[in-house]
């Protein structure tokens, strides 16, 4: 998969999520599962824009794919790669992926997983290209926005209600934690 594929993917989502939301009317259904599947949604847009935008800043080749092709100055670089660890393969006698990958170094970035929260923290805040970027930059965000990206996980799509400690989820939640979606995808690198 190469790196641009996940900035569509997380235009796709965005546009559905958008697209669901205003289309939405508030129904005998429960709301909190319309709530739920959105905020699921938007968690793919975050690590959408947050994939893209780790490999693009820092010089990945855009022709490469980030799960099969190893580059190991960029992982060293940056210490992200798409796994936790790759395996080693001998072809010919000859071990085909550098013992780097093997054992990862503490605190290694991966793409697997989808803990894109880490990369962010990591990779992309520190960098000065996101500083009016809400959440993977210094950009303003609303305190209960930031929370529910922070907690994102793709379990969430077994959850029939989040925890006490998360924000409600609602038609106002959702349509800022939406709204906060697009500004990062408008203003991502």
């Amino acid at each position: 998969m190469k790196y641009n594929e996940y900035l569509r993917c997380a235009k796709k989502h965005l546009i559905g999520c958008q697209k669901l939301f205003q289309y939405y009317q508030l129904g005998p259904m429960s709301d909190s599962y319309v709530w739920l599947e959105l905020y699921y949604l938007s968690g793919y847009i975050v690590e959408g824009i947050v994939v893209y935008s780790a490999y693009k800043l820092n010089g990945w080749n855009l022709n490469d794919d980030i799960q099969y092709d190893c580059n190991l100055a960029f992982s060293q670089r940056t210490n992200l790669d798409f796994y936790y660890k790759r395996q080693s393969k001998i072809v010919n006698g000859i071990e085909t992926v550098d013992p780097f990958f093997q054992s990862r170094p503490s605190g290694a970035l991966s793409v697997q997983g989808h803990n894109f929260q880490e990369i962010v923290k990591n990779l992309l805040k520190p960098n000065p290209s996101f500083d009016n970027v809400p959440y993977i930059g210094k950009g303003i965000i609303d305190a209960d926005i930031e929370l529910l990206i922070d907690e994102w996980k793709p379990g969430v799509r077994y959850l029939r209600s989040l925890s006490t400690r998360m924000p409600a989820l609602n038609q106002d939640v959702i349509y800022r934690l939406l709204t906060t979606c697009s500004t990062i995808y408008i203003n991502h690198v």
